[in-house]
């Protein structure tokens, strides 16, 4: 299966049009993730078949991205855009499939960020005090494409011009479509029963994710001589659906789930030149959701009798932070620097 591609957003048609009045500005970029994502699903209380419980699969977000950046600015206002890639599928690292039994004593924190209380509970996990009867670990690799367009528009002496000095507050919004895959494989398994089972089964899942974010906050820009300090927090508004395949029972479970997070960012940059310059930038994630999912296929009777319910609760939880190094080019397409040197150019005469 070819993993899907995203869609370039409009912001590299506004790049290639030849704007006078506007400062265009790209450049490579090169990012390295870690981090945590988590799919739960259980019940604290029992259910039709008496059994309280839930499953919980865990992967890691450890792999690199590579892409390019473009941004357009025009007075005070700055529209900045980027498409990443992993490239290929890479190995994130050890994930894991556990099944457990909930009891009286077992919590289950379903939110994480409560609007109505004023409250934050950063935990990718939601049920906790359980006991595992089955488990399974292995190997992960991940493949994500992800595309994003923000705005912003400054304030006090705040300039989207990096090359010019001043400092100010800005307001910015946005937008953030990643499309990743999960492959969980080489898995031991262990299974409590009579006689109990462990022992590898091979291929675990696979776990494909299309993933929209909503942005909308703002921060703060302090740039003087050859640095500067770019500052951001925007909380935002996320839906997520998955499809889960289990390959050893042949079962599908699909997901719909909506949510909210943050997102905040710190660089310091470098101007090495009129139109060169260089940044370090740290980002900070958080995405937590929930919602239902559905089953579909299988081949034991509980797995197809699964088929008919209309659905489970699900919650969906992402973690992650990166680090971003990067150079940026302010191009000259409107030819005034060649205009300018003619100007000053002493003529000879014949």
């Amino acid at each position: 299966m070819v993993p899907k591609i995203t869609k370039i957003p409009l912001l590299f048609l506004v790049l290639s049009l030849n704007t006078i009045s506007a400062e265009v500005i790209w450049g490579p970029t090169i990012e390295r993730s870690g981090g945590e994502y988590i799919f739960e699903t259980g019940n604290k209380y029992p259910n039709l078949s008496g059994i309280r419980g839930g499953s919980r699969i865990s992967f890691p977000r450890t792999f690199s991205l590579f892409g390019i950046q473009g941004i357009l600015t025009k007075d005070r206002l700055e529209i900045s855009g980027a498409l990443k890639t992993t490239g290929w599928y890479q190995k994130s690292g050890e994930a894991r499939d556990e099944d457990f039994f909930l009891g009286p004593v077992s919590t289950e924190n379903t939110t994480n960020i409560a609007t109505r209380e004023w409250s934050y509970r950063d935990s990718a996990t939601i049920y906790s005090g359980s006991r595992n009867f089955a488990d399974g670990k292995g190997k992960s690799t991940v493949f994500e494409n992800r595309a994003e367009l923000f705005g912003r528009y400054y304030f006090q002496t705040g300039n989207p011009n990096y090359w010019v000095d001043g400092s100010g507050f800005f307001l910015s919004m946005g937008a953030r479509y990643s499309y990743f895959k999960y492959v969980f494989y080489d898995v031991n398994q262990f299974i409590e029963g009579n006689p109990v089972f462990y022992g590898p089964i091979g291929m675990g899942l696979t776990f494909s994710n299309d993933l929209w974010e909503f942005f909308t906050g703002g921060g703060y820009r302090y740039s003087a001589g050859d640095f500067y300090l770019d500052l951001s927090f925007m909380p935002s508004f996320g839906r997520i659906k998955t499809r889960d395949f289990h390959v050893q029972r042949s079962i599908n479970f699909f997901s719909e789930n909506y949510g909210l997070g943050w997102a905040s960012k710190a660089e310091v940059g470098y101007k090495m030149g009129p139109s060169w310059l260089s940044y370090l930038r740290i980002n900070h994630r958080r995405f937590f959701s929930e919602g239902r999912f559905t089953s579909q296929g299988g081949l034991t009777r509980d797995d197809l009798t699964s088929n008919l319910v209309s659905g489970f609760k699900s919650h969906i939880n992402i973690k992650d932070f990166s680090i971003e190094i990067g150079v940026l080019n302010k191009l000259d397409w409107s030819g005034t620097e060649s205009e300018n040197l003619e100007k000053v150019a002493p003529k000879t005469e014949e």
